[in-house]
């Protein structure tokens, strides 16, 4: 019988994920599963309507950056991928750090704000993604500038930590690690490839396997992104968790089939 499924986005985050959306929807068939896709502004009136006796709703991809559509989903007994605590962990790069420091994960630190003693520093909001709302502070005054512009955001202070401009992205799925990326920024201290950096194939080694695996299992994510900063000497510090977590990069450097791997995680975990 074929399954009923949502997948979710902001609509903000419609048109630069179009061509996913539609693999995603035409792969879903291939397992019954019949995905039908809609904005984070139409849950409401799509869903208060589902007859869930009749027409059983299988799962919902929540691609939004809101828990709280998650955890309205969650609490009419709905499978959500992923469930609402990961979303509110990865959408909060100071809860993220705070979760990463407990389950022993080697963190960024986090500066207390009064008074900040050491220059130069990263000042960002919470809940920023894509490498915006980031900006390298020298001096107080640049600091202060900041402060105000966000004054009305939750932000994060924490120490400059020299890269080169570089960290690792790992993509997990369930608990595999499905790929691995080095992301080196150009003429930036930000090593975003959306914002014109650089990429190639990262192999991870054990014990950074382990720490990844081991945020997984914490977290009981579906699909995710982890992001270390990746140190001169090797090492790494977890910085951010991206749900949802871009794919561009995957594409350019793996050949699996990114909607096939998802959509059978899906299918046999329902």
């Amino acid at each position: 019988m074929m399954k009923h499924a949502y997948l979710i986005y902001e609509q903000q985050d419609v048109e630069k994920n179009k061509y996913f959306i539609k693999e995603m929807i035409e792969t879903a068939k291939k397992y019954d599963i019949a995905l039908s896709f809609i904005t984070d502004d139409e849950v409401d009136g799509q869903l208060q309507f589902e007859n869930y006796t009749i027409d059983p709703l299988s799962f919902v991809w929540n691609r939004t950056r809101n828990p709280q559509i998650a955890k309205k989903l969650e609490r009419a007994g709905i499978k959500v991928f992923n469930n609402s605590f990961v979303n509110s962990i990865a959408n909060n790069k100071k809860r993220t750090l705070q979760f990463g420091k407990l389950h022993g994960i080697p963190s960024v630190p986090i500066l207390s704000e009064d008074p900040i003693n050491q220059f130069p520093v990263i000042i960002k909001t919470v809940d920023g993604h894509g490498g915006k709302e980031v900006a390298l502070c020298s001096d107080e005054s640049e600091l202060k500038k900041y402060q105000h512009i966000w004054s009305n955001r939750q932000t994060i202070i924490q120490p400059y930590i020299e890269t080169k401009a570089t960290d690792v992205r790992v993509w997990v799925l369930g608990s595999t690690i499905i790929g691995a990326v080095k992301r080196m920024g150009s003429h930036d201290f930000r090593s975003n490839y959306t914002l014109g950096g650089t990429i190639e194939k990262y192999p991870l080694n054990a014990l950074q396997r382990q720490q990844v695996l081991q945020l997984q299992k914490a977290l009981k994510s579906d699909y995710i992104g982890i992001d270390f900063l990746l140190l001169p000497n090797g090492d790494w510090l977890l910085n951010e968790i991206e749900d949802p977590v871009g794919a561009r990069s995957f594409y350019q450097l793996y050949n699996e089939e990114l909607p096939t791997l998802i959509m059978e995680y899906f299918a046999e975990n329902l």
